[in-house]
């Protein structure tokens, strides 16, 4: 060894003074020393190469959950349910990389369906062994616990199962579909390529996004099992008028002799029965068809109005009829006289009224279902025409109007509480009926503004123009409220744009809402106005028919990158 080596490394010069020396005991501390060093170098190795595989996986895991959050809001964006459901499982599984899919939903009964599959047919699902762990999906539903396996083929909970093995499958995770502690359903992804898939972390990443994908799912099913019921109520209206203009009626006459002489062919249907074998028979006869016919033939008073009476029919069961009952003179014997018999049946009637009340409750429901976030002629147009509306994750073009009352943070700090809500109140109830009178969806209130859409779900071409008569009209408004001796002053922006319109929430509410760069632009807009005046973006203006007096300026917007031409019209 070199002078300088042994100069640079201290266990080189010991062992060298150890071995010139002789001293065995310094000899054996040097080799000793020399182990713990290249023990130490090997941890270090070691170490540096687990730090390196962390930041990779949190980088991976990093990019997992960027992708599953993207994704997430575009499930929410549609109310179609198929077209939720295949996004979520597609979604799942690529981010995941796995090899096979299932999405299985409760039905009403609580038993799990499977309702979409990845990376194999639902035909070939039906046999036994293609079929994911029923053991598994069960737990999950049950317990609303997740469940991954590394590896299948050695983990005792999966390797009995019949699929499992003869899928070869390796890596298993199951997690459920959640709102709040109510579980509908589960997704399960598995796959052959190798033990491990699946992180640690993927439990929580995957549950984190299912619970967000079966509001999704919740909020398709609700809403299509709304407008099924709405295409019901129509369906079950327009059959009721059919038959309430079909109904005829049944003719019974009987002679002197008090035998039956006429059975029409509609009293034969209404009872189920052959006119030839009623014809000839006794009064008495009716009884069985008509449970106290006799009595109100025998009775000297007989009623002026029809009574209702109930009668038996072999298929039918008991039956509601409408009964005139009226003497008639007979030509052929002088002086003698017979019955007449006329009944309705009212049974399908009856059904139908009854049918009807429940529908127009029904309808009262559904009505207010929607109202609670549509203006009221689209609920009225939904109403007419249920499937006429495609609500829910469409793209369409928006006219957005933001309004606020300005300085009235610092104006609610000086009035009593009471005076604040008055003041509110009168506002917004001028606003709503302003709003309505233009046809403008009312998107909500925030504090002391409000928002509203001109366009979607029904988008027309004066969408601008009655956005801007609603500005000039809410200005107009404001300034007939006074607050603390002043006139209220309202800061407005107007925006045009590329929007997504659909519902967004949960099962028990549900909004009707856009989000988009025009909504953006808008509450900029808004924010960017001095007291009294409206700001429009320039799509707005070159929107409006006749271009108001208004000046053209040059602006820094917060989020845009590039100064934007706004006018201010008011």
């Amino acid at each position: 060894m070199s002078a300088q080596n042994e100069g640079a490394d201290p266990l080189a010069r010991l062992r060298g003074r150890a071995t010139a020396t002789g001293d065995t005991a310094l000899i054996a501390a040097v080799a000793e020393a020399e182990r713990a060093h290249e023990r130490l170098a090997l941890e270090r190795a070691a170490l540096q190469s687990r730090l390196a595989a962390s930041a990779t996986n949190a980088e991976r895991e990093l990019a997992k959950l960027r992708t599953l959050g993207r994704v997430a809001e575009t499930v929410n964006s549609s109310l179609e349910l198929d077209v939720v459901l295949r996004s979520v499982l597609d979604t799942a599984v690529e981010v995941m990389a796995a090899e096979r899919g299932f999405l299985m939903i409760a039905d009403a009964a609580g038993k799990l369906q499977l309702t979409t599959t990845y990376g194999i047919d639902r035909a070939t699902v039906e046999g036994a062994d293609m079929r994911p762990s029923q053991t598994t999906v069960r737990r999950v539903f049950e317990t609303g616990e997740p469940i991954v396996t590394t590896d299948a083929q050695q983990d005792p909970r999966f390797n009995v199962n019949l699929s499992v093995r003869a899928l070869r499958l390796r890596s298993i995770i199951c997690v459920p579909l959640a709102i709040k502690a109510r579980t509908i359903g589960v997704v399960y992804l598995d796959s052959r390529v190798a033990p491990g898939l699946f992180s640690p972390h993927d439990p929580d990443l995957l549950t984190a996004f299912a619970n967000q994908a079966a509001l999704a799912i919740e909020n398709a099913r609700l809403f299509e099992e709304l407008r099924a019921r709405v295409v019901e109520i129509t369906r079950l209206e327009q059959l009721q008028a059919r038959v309430l203009g079909s109904i005829t009626n049944g003719v019974i006459t009987l002679d002197a002799r008090g035998t039956i002489s006429t059975f029409n062919d509609a009293a034969a249907q209404t009872f189920g029965i052959d006119r030839a074998i009623m014809t000839g028979k006794p009064a008495r006869a009716l009884e069985a068809l008509i449970p106290g016919i006799t009595t109100l033939l025998n009775d000297d008073l007989l009623p002026s109005n029809p009574a209702e009476m109930e009668a038996n029919h072999p298929t039918r069961g008991t039956l509601a009829l409408e009964v005139r009952v009226a003497p008639i003179e007979l030509p052929e014997t002088e002086g003698a006289q017979g019955w007449a018999i006329a009944v309705t049946d009212l049974t399908e009637r009856r059904k139908l009224e009854r049918l009807h009340a429940a529908d127009v409750e029904q309808r009262r429901a559904i009505r207010d279902a929607f109202a609670r976030y549509l203006a009221p002629h689209v609920v009225e147009q939904l109403m007419r025409a249920p499937g006429g509306l495609t609500l829910g994750g469409e793209r369409a073009t928006a006219t957005v109007l933001f309004a606020d009352i300005d300085g009235f943070t610092e104006l609610a700090e000086r009035l009593d509480a009471e005076r604040v809500v008055e003041i509110l109140n009168r506002f917004f109830s001028a606003a709503v009926q302003i709003v309505f009178e233009h046809d403008g969806l009312l998107d909500k209130f925030y504090g002391d503004g409000l928002m509203v859409v001109f366009g979607p779900p029904r988008v027309r071409e004066d969408d601008a123009a009655r956005a801007l008569a609603v500005a000039e009209a809410l200005h107009r408004a404001a300034t007939t409220i006074e607050a603390d001796g002043k006139p209220l002053q309202l800061a407005i922006g107007i925006a045009t744009g590329d929007v997504v319109a659909g519902h967004i929430g949960s099962p028990r509410r549900m909004d009707y809402t856009v989000i988009g760069d025009a909504a953006n632009l808008a509450s900029r807009l808004q924010g960017a106005a001095p007291p009294g005046r409206t700001y429009v973006d320039d799509r707005t203006y070159q929107r409006l028919p006749s271009k108001p007096a208004g000046e053209k300026l040059i602006a820094k917007i917060r989020g845009k990158a590039e100064p934007v031409a706004i006018f201010a019209v008011a």
